[in-house]
């Protein structure tokens, strides 16, 4: 059954995807779109993203390396084990998305991932189904990381389908999933690194309303051709934890890829006392539409550095300078995230390397 698709204010998870039937709908969701990004903006200074190589101490040894792909993509790398967040090189133009067809850019995806050897990488995180996270992930499994579970949800598994000959390499994470109430099941990378998929809910986007809600129930034959096919699905977001050889653990990664109403994103609280967060990777779009964030995330994970990712407008061609996301005032978020955290936090510009020591008990 092919899924209808609207724009639609929040009012819990069941309400958020039910579905619709029609073409209607979608092309109300398509005029929305148009509209707000015509007249959507941020406001505030902002300082330069950092770029290059970030090392704010040597690590001595064998740490871990993050690179940022640029929205939700990035690489998560220890000792020969590597992760990736599901990245978007495509950018299709805001008029393409909100009314015309996309389709990922396969030149562009070979030209930036190729930067990388990620051959080995083991999974590929996705959160939740939108084309801006999940469009290029096909390309990038197949040409890139063969290798490589992809990690999410059923309508992630659907939308993929049998056009992908993807479905069999996904894990879907509905039934392992944790949230701040109750730990999830850690799923098993190799033998030094496992990961825990925490129950989340997509942001509204912009004045209530959620752009792109559903769930895709059966396969597909075909590759969605729109913004609107590609519908959110269950969401998530990401403990990642690299164990050393007795399998402890030596850094742990919290990644969401996409602002989250608490206490969806949350993380138990169990798990985060045996071992607070080394990194965790927020996302300041939209944050003015969810309450208390970053605040409650920042509470909850107790981190010892922050990096924002999903933060630049992803609307542009990759290769330009990065602007801020429309409909976020960047330097809002960062004032009101320095008010309650006093660690370090890094915006990073694209392809940014983070190098972080790795240690079972860190100061």
């Amino acid at each position: 059954m092919r899924p209808g698709w609207r724009a639609e204010r929040s009012s819990g998870l069941a309400d958020r995807h039910r579905m619709t039937s029609g073409g209607g709908a979608g092309r109300r969701a398509r005029a929305l779109v148009v509209g707000l990004l015509v007249f959507g903006g941020c406001g505030g200074a902002l300082e330069e993203p950092v770029s290059g190589v970030v090392e704010p101490s040597p690590t001595g040894g064998e740490g871990v390396r993050l690179v940022y792909l640029g929205t939700g993509g990035w690489i998560f790398e220890h000792d020969g084990a590597q992760i990736l967040a599901g990245p978007l090189f495509s950018n299709p133009d805001f008029w393409r998305t909100g009314v015309g067809p996309i389709e990922p850019d396969t030149a562009v995806i070979d030209r930036y991932m190729s930067r990388f050897d990620v051959s080995d990488a083991g999974a590929i995180l996705v959160g939740h189904a939108h084309y801006d996270h999940l469009m290029d992930v096909p390309r990038v499994a197949r040409r890139h990381a063969p290798a490589a579970r992809i990690l999410g949800s059923r309508t992630i598994l659907n939308t993929l389908g049998t056009w992908s000959e993807l479905m069999h390499r996904v894990e879907v994470m509905d039934t392992l999933a944790g949230d701040e109430a109750e730990p999830g099941r850690w799923f098993y990378v190799g033998s030094t690194v496992r990961v825990m998929a925490l129950r989340s809910l997509h942001g509204s986007h912009f004045d209530g309303l959620t752009f792109y809600v559903g769930t895709v129930d059966e396969p597909r034959a075909e590759a969605p051709g729109a913004a609107t096919e590609w519908v959110d699905g269950e969401t998530y977001a990401f403990l990642v934890d690299f164990l050393d050889a007795s399998g402890d653990v030596v850094f742990r990664i919290y990644y969401q890829d996409a602002v989250a109403p608490p206490p969806w994103g949350l993380a138990p609280d169990p798990v985060i006392t045996a071992r607070r967060v080394d990194a965790a990777i927020l996302v300041p779009a939209v944050f003015e539409e969810v309450p208390w964030h970053p605040e409650t995330i920042v509470r909850n994970l107790s981190p010892r550095r922050v990096l924002l990712g999903h933060w630049e407008d992803f609307f542009q061609p990759i290769e330009d300078p990065p602007e801020p996301v429309p409909f976020t005032d960047l330097a809002e978020f960062e004032a009101r995230l320095a008010r309650v955290y006093p660690g370090p936090v890094w915006r990073p510009d694209r392809f940014t390397e983070f190098r972080f020591p790795a240690c079972r008990e860190c100061s």
